[in-house]
């Protein structure tokens, strides 16, 4: 109760509840758990999967199409409906009923099997290229219309006995913004993966849209942050552990590296609106960008 008398733009607040969820799913025997604050109520409940058969491909959109610059379709899969998702709105001066930032945790896994052969989930190495992959379709080049720092504090965390790599992402001025609004540097995402199969693995991403000043967001943000990370829990299957183990042997001296600097992609330098009457796309992003990293 005090903690939101005193809330400001310098002290956000984030509801305490009475208690915390846990939610589990079984992903084709592979058991996840998280523990986590409730859904606030302004937002429609997502609940948790349950049971989810991770090697049903209609659970997934691929990407069978030459990505927007041109570069040949991955063919990676997607989870369509996410695992969970639950979202939390921080607060400022207990005079404003509205909220001032928001907070979203959500879990998708992604299947690899229709990508290159040979790839691993359970080779750190496999896994980590992977991992860069990924960022550039959902943080970089490959991405949206905004520049993101990325990855940034890189690491490896092991939680109840199983690696998990730990990166954030942050969003940055890009080139093309004339009057910047200075929120960017209250954005930025927390994203951790973790192998579930030889050809899946799991995201679990937290997404932050804070308010200035960003220092004092960002801290409220990480806070809550860290408090659920700890309860993550991944006890894989008889048959993924098999898997963990025939890749091990397969590839002994494999390992995930423990830090990275960002990555020195080059992004567009501006973009348009499309001629749909030529044959344009809606949205025309113009000059050249980094490749997607090799795999």
């Amino acid at each position: 109760m005090f903690d939101r008398l005193f809330a400001s733009k310098q002290r956000p607040y984030f509801k305490k509840p009475f208690r915390q969820d846990t939610l589990s799913s079984d992903l084709s025997g592979t058991r996840f758990e998280i523990t986590l604050p409730p859904q606030d109520y302004a937002f429609p409940e997502k609940p948790c999967r349950p049971t989810i058969n991770l090697f049903d491909k209609n659970q997934y959109g691929y990407e069978t199409q030459p990505d927007r610059n041109g570069y040949p379709p991955h063919n990676q899969g997607i989870m369509r409906e996410c695992v969970f998702k639950r979202n939390w709105f921080s607060y400022g001066p207990i005079w404003r009923a509205s909220h001032i930032g928001s907070l979203q945790c959500v879990g998708v896994i992604c299947d690899t099997s229709q990508m290159i052969t040979g790839l691993n989930c359970f080779n750190p190495e496999h896994l980590e290229k992977l991992i860069l992959h990924d960022l550039y379709y959902s943080k970089g080049p490959g991405f949206g219309t905004n520049e993101n720092t990325s990855p940034v504090n890189w690491k490896i965390r092991q939680l109840q006995g199983v690696d998990w790599v730990y990166l954030e992402s942050r969003r940055r001025v890009a080139a093309w913004e004339q009057n910047p609004d200075g929120y960017n540097e209250a954005h930025f995402s927390v994203s951790m993966f973790t192998p579930l199969f030889e050809d899946k693995y799991l995201i679990l991403s937290f997404y932050a849209l804070g308010s200035l000043p960003a220092e004092a967001s960002n801290q409220a943000m990480f806070a809550r942050i860290n408090a659920i990370i700890p309860s993550l829990k991944v006890e894989l299957s008889p048959a993924a552990l098999q898997q963990k183990a025939d890749a091990e042997q397969k590839f002994p001296n494999t390992h995930y590296s423990q830090s990275r600097e960002p990555e020195s992609w080059e992004y567009y330098k501006s973009f348009r609106d499309g001629d749909i009457l030529k044959g344009e796309k809606p949205l025309v992003i113009e000059g050249p960008c980094s490749p997607p990293p090799l795999l």
